[in-house]
This record gives structure tokens, C-alpha cells and sequence, in this order.
């Protein structure tokens, strides 16, 4: 029996790390429950479970399974039933996606859809809610359904009528087939898979909006990414997936069931999912599932609008082995054995997650809400600083130092829940990406706004603790128009700009202290480079130090995350060193052991996209 507990996936009662595929057979690609052949997907099941992969994701055509409303193809129904006691015979658990209508760029369309809206439209609704039954109902019996999808990136379906919804309009839909899907099926899992628009929040379907689900399902391509990422072989890369595991498990458990290198070949392919693999796990997801089994042989549709799509496997159509494979298969079984029961520790060091809702925008005064590059690159400079962190938006006063980086609006219950954890000994950065919106506050800040400038090379630069932070006011995504100037009540000035006016600020305030950078230091490296122009790290790390935090790892490059999993059996501590970057790197790592005064250093090399696994306890120490 699969299920989850505290958060994370338990197979009888054991914990289970999910990884696998996302699966057509390659012959039949999306039309496979027309051209069923059950020996061909015996034979791709089979292999996969001896090669140590233990979950399939796999896609129910609507349009197949009611091609007129209220009838139900009971073949079709036959071999969906076949499908998943094939993979029950080898150990497979399954994620079948329901309402599957895209893929891969086009539309499988119902015949009677007739345009209608899948969210709100009464009759369509309600033709979801008895599908969605009749699916769950025929698997109800089968003991290898890890989890239902309520229908893959559905909001692609209709995406202008999808951005459109309200937060009420798409909580009610996710519950409202969520609720049917339980009733066939008792103690099911849902979720429902969504690429990272979900996380950066230009539509309703987000983590902070689907609390109706047990588990949140991501799919990070970096060819996609919104964010400035100048390869898959680069370091943003590799480390995009595990920003965006980071950013929804402050909502809830999180699955990757669409890991993917399009465009790659297969040497970059390789190394890209080695470091991804790794460093997903390494910041809390509960599995990865990759994109996907094998190439397609097929050329009908989705293949011959989008040939690209053809060519993703990790097996070829002709059934050999890509470079990438034998990687996959050594995470696999390391994954799903010595690192089943390993956890994260708790983090001392928050990203903050400002809110995003705004009532009766965009305007002049609240313009669209804007792309999450602040949070995505203060969660780079972390890692670059090796140091752990999270993200959270309430309850911050389990953490230590709270990082709210390019905040481009701020409400008053944002101002008052950071002043009160502040007051009672938290330490706060704050960097504004908006002159008026943006501004932290005098109250807990201890500084006022006094004017703006255009002159952008009166403040084009600060220095603080020995490094100097250059500033790029145009051409970065955010909505700093006009650059604030600021004077001090009760702040202390840590450095100002050329122009003398402050850029750095510190303020006690109660029992804590608030930092405030007077720029968009996140945000403004949103370009192609512009991360590697200046050791931007150094800042938080100049701040956790402050803060008296330690690193139980040290490691002297930066490129390499460096992420601590504790094991709950054997109370054995494990150090992930990761190179997200394409070229190899020679480090010197020194870790403390746990109860002792040891203190253990090692020269190590990674090649390109290269992992590092240290085991120690306060005993003994090993290496993998």
C-alpha cells in the first residue's frame, strides 16, 4: 500500500522515492490505446523494472475512452485495466493522467467538446466528474496506483480561458474531481501536472493554490525556462528543477514527474540529469520521472507538427542504450535503497514568498506581477554560498535569517508579519525592485524615502566587506523605473553610493536587526553572464555570518552545491557535493563530524555536472 506520511511517500509502510518515465510506447506514441500491442509494453515495462526504475507515468486520451459524452469505450477500458496489471507483475506503480487532451503541443480534442471550457462550463463539469469515477472505479482493485493526475498542463487546453480563472474557480475544480476520483477509489492519491508557469505564478493552478491535492507535480525544462538560462550544460541549468522542488514543498510534497533535456545531445543529456537528478533529491522531492522511456518510431501526430518531440528517450526507437541510462539506473538504485530514509535538516536561512495576489490589476499602480527572477536567483547566491535554505512565507520565526529578495510590493500584513519576526530576534534582508511599491518601510527599516534619480551612474555601485556589488538599472526584469533615494532616521549606513546617499542600511529593531539593500540586486541578474560578473554571493554570505551561521560543509568553489541529508536509521550524516557547472572543478572540502573535534579535509575532482556523495557518522566516515 502506497501512501504518504509526514509529507513524504511509504510503500508498506517503508519510505519510497518514485523513478521512472513518462511513457508511449514508441511504435503507437500517443495512439497506443487504438494500436494496443500489450507485448510491446510488457517487454518496455519489464525492462524498466529491471533496470531498478519503479513508477510509470502514462496518459489516458479522453477523447479515446468517451468519444460521445456518456459512452465509454469498455475495450479501451480493458486495456487501461491490462496496462497497469502488467506493471502491478513487475512492481511498477503507475500515475495515469485522466483528462489528457494536450501533448506535446497539440490537441487531442474531444469531438464534442465544442469549445467549451473544461473549469466552469456546468455540462463539461460534470462529464469530468463521471469520467474521472469511471476511471478510478476501474482501477480501484489494482494495488499499484501511486497517484491519479487530474489531466497533464491542462491549462493548455484553453490557456487564455485557464489564466483567466480565479483563485475560488480553480480550487473549487481541483476538489471538486478530487473528491469524485476519492470516492471510487478510497484512499487515493491526487495531483495534477503543471510545467513552471504553476511556480511562477501567472495562473491560479500553483502550489499555494491546490491544498485540495496530496501531492504537487513539477516539470522544469530549462529550454523553457522564463529565466535567463544560457545553456543546459550551464550552471542555472541544473539548478532551475530543484529551485523550483524548493519553492513548492513550502506548500507540500512534491513529485517531478517530467524531468527533461530537449535539445541536448546525449553527452549533455547525461550529464545534465546526473547533477538535476541528484540535487533534486538533495532539496526534497519525492521522485523524478523522467521525459522519457524511449524515441518514437511513430511520425503521426503530435510528431509530425513537432519532429523535435521525437527524439527525447532514453533508449533510441531501435532499443539501445543512451549515455544518459546507465546514469539514471546508478541514481535509481541509490535512490530507492541507501538514500530512501535520508531527510532534509532544518534550515536556518528562509527566501521570503511575497504575495502575489492583487485586487483589480493590472493598473498604473499595480502593474502585472512580475516574474520570479528575485527568488530564483537569491536561491542561486545561497547555493553559490553553500548554504541551506527554504522558502517560506509564514512561521518565520523558526528561522534565522529570512532573505526577501527584489520585493516589488509590499502589503501592510507583509510589513507587520516581517516587523514582528524581526522583533522577536529574527535577522531580515530586504532588497526593493520598486521605488514606491517596494519600499520596505520606516518603522522597522529606519530609513525614509526622500526622491528618485534617472542618473543611473550615481548609483552604479556600493561596496560592503570588502567586495564591490556593481548595479545595472536597465534591462532587468522588474519594475524599477525609477531608482529610490533614501535618507536614514535610525538605520546605520554599511555603505553608500557614489553619489553619497545610502545603499546598505542596518537597523536594530527590537530584539533583531533589519538589512536593507536599496537596489534590486536579485533581480537585476536576470541576464544572459551576469551571475558570473562579480562574486554576488559573498553578500549572503557576509550575512549569515552575522547571523552566526555555520556551515557544517565547506567547500572552496562555488559552483558545487553542497547540501546535507540525514539518515533517521542509522543517525549517519550524508554531504551531496554537486558541480552544476560544465567544466570540471578540483575543490578542497573540509566537514566537521558531529559530536567530536574532528574536523576531516579532502582534495576532490568533479568533472562537469560531477557528484560527490560523503557518508560519516560521529564514528567512522566513508565516501561513495
Amino acid at each position: 500500500m502506497l501512501n504518504l506520511k509526514e509529507g513524504k511517500l511509504r510503500y508498506n509502510g517503508l519510505p519510497f522515492f518514485s523513478i521512472g518515465f513518462n511513457y508511449h510506447p514508441s511504435a503507437a506514441g500517443c495512439q497506443y490505446w487504438q494500436k494496443w500491442d500489450a507485448v510491446r509494453i510488457d517487454e518496455d515495462l519489464r525492462q524498466m523494472a529491471q533496470l531498478g526504475f519503479n513508477t510509470v507515468r502514462f496518459f489516458i486520451f479522453w477523447a479515446d475512452f468517451e468519444p460521445e459524452p456518456g459512452h465509454y469505450d469498455e475495450e479501451k477500458i480493458l486495456r487501461l485495466k491490462t496496462f497497469v496489471s502488467l506493471a502491478a507483475r513487475y512492481q511498477i506503480q503507475c500515475i495515469p493522467a485522466l483528462l489528457t487532451i494536450w501533448m506535446n503541443g497539440q490537441l487531442f480534442d474531444l469531438p464534442w467538446r465544442d469549445g467549451r471550457d473544461l473549469w466552469t462550463e456546468p455540462t463539461m463539469v460534470a462529464r469530468e466528474i463521471a469520467y474521472v469515477r469511471r476511471i478510478a472505479g476501474a482501477l480501484r482493485d489494482q494495488k499499484n496506483i501511486l497517484a491519479y493526475d487530474l489531466g497533464d498542463e491542462v491549462i493548455h487546453v484553453d490557456l487564455p480561458r485557464a489564466q483567466s480563472l480565479s483563485r475560488r474557480a480553480v480550487a473549487a475544480w481541483l476538489q471538486t474531481l478530487a473528491d469524485a476520483i476519492r470516492e471510487a477509489d478510497p484512499g487515493a492519491l491526487v495531483l495534477q501536472g503543471n510545467e513552471a508557469s504553476a511556480i511562477l505564478g501567472t495562473h491560479q493552478f500553483r502550489p499555494d493554490n491546490a491544498q485540495q491535492l496530496d501531492l504537487l507535480a513539477i516539470h522544469g525544462y530549462p529550454v523553457w525556462s522564463p529565466f535567463a538560462i544560457e545553456s543546459i550544460a550551464s550552471y542555472k541549468a541544473s539548478c532551475y528543477p530543484s529551485f523550483l522542488v524548493q519553492f513548492a514543498r513550502t506548500y507540500g510534497p512534491v513529485l517531478v514527474d517530467e524531468l527533461g533535456c530537449y535539445g541536448g545531445d546525449e553527452e549533455v543529456t547525461r550529464d545534465y540529469l546526473c547533477a538535476t537528478t541528484h540535487s533534486i533529491l538533495t532539496n526534497g522531492a519525492q521522485g523524478a520521472l523522467v521525459w522519457c522511456w524511449q524515441d518514437f518510431a511513430t511520425k503521426e501526430k503530435p510528431y509530425a507538427l513537432h519532429p523535435g518531440e521525437r527524439f527525447v528517450g532514453l533508449i533510441d526507437h531501435r532499443g539501445r542504450h543512451k549515455p544518459a541510462l546507465p546514469i539514471l539506473q546508478a541514481f535509481a538504485q541509490r535512490a530507492t535503497t541507501d538514500w530512501a530514509n535520508l531527510s532534509l535538516p532544518a534550515s536556518p536561512i528562509a527566501i521570503y514568498i511575497s504575495a502575489r495576489e492583487q485586487e483589480g490589476g493590472p493598473n498604473y499602480l499595480q502593474p502585472d506581477t512580475p516574474l520570479m527572477s528575485g527568488s530564483f536567483y537569491a536561491y542561486l547566491l545561497l547555493k553559490r554560498a553553500h548554504l541551506p535554505c527554504e522558502f517560506a512565507y509564514k512561521n518565520l520565526e523558526q528561522y534565522r535569517l529570512v532573505i526577501c529578495p527584489s520585493i516589488a510590493h509590499i502589503t501592510l500584513q507583509e510589513q507587520e508579519l516581517l516587523a514582528d519576526y524581526v522583533t522577536k530576534g529574527g535577522i531580515i534582508y530586504y532588497s526593493t525592485a520598486d521605488y514606491l511599491h517596494g519600499f520596505g518601510g520606516e518603522e522597522l527599516f529606519g530609513i525614509r524615502l526622500k526622491d528618485f534619480t534617472l542618473r543611473t551612474e550615481e548609483v552604479s555601485f556600493f561596496r560592503w566587506q570588502g567586495q564591490q556589488y556593481p548595479l545595472f538599472w536597465n534591462g532587468y526584469e522588474g519594475h524599477m523605473a525609477r531608482i529610490p533615494l533614501v535618507k536614514t532616521t535610525t538605520a546605520e549606513v554599511l555603505s553608500c553610493y557614489p553619489n553619497g546617499t545610502p545603499a546598505f542600511t542596518r537597523n536594530t529593531y527590537g530584539q533583531g536587526v533589519a538589512y536593507y539593500l536599496n537596489a534590486p540586486l536579485e533581480a537585476q541578474l536576470n541576464l544572459p553572464f551576469r551571475l558570473d560578473i562579480a562574486q554576488w554571493h559573498m553578500l549572503y554570505s557576509e550575512l549569515a555570518e552575522a547571523a552566526g551561521i555555520q556551515r557544517e560543509i565547506n567547500v572552496d568553489v562555488s559552483d558545487v552545491e553542497v547540501a546535507i541529508m540525514l539518515d533517521a536509521i542509522s543517525q549517519s550524516r550524508y554531504g551531496f557535493i554537486i558541480n552544476h557547472a560544465a567544466e570540471t572543478v578540483q575543490a578542497t572540502v573540509s566537514w566537521n563530524i558531529p559530536q567530536t573535534n574532528h574536523t576531516l579535509t579532502e582534495k576532490i575532482v568533479l568533472e562537469g555536472k560531477g557528484v560527490r556523495v560523503l557518508n560519516w557518522t560521529p564514528e567512522q566516515h566513508s565516501d561513495y
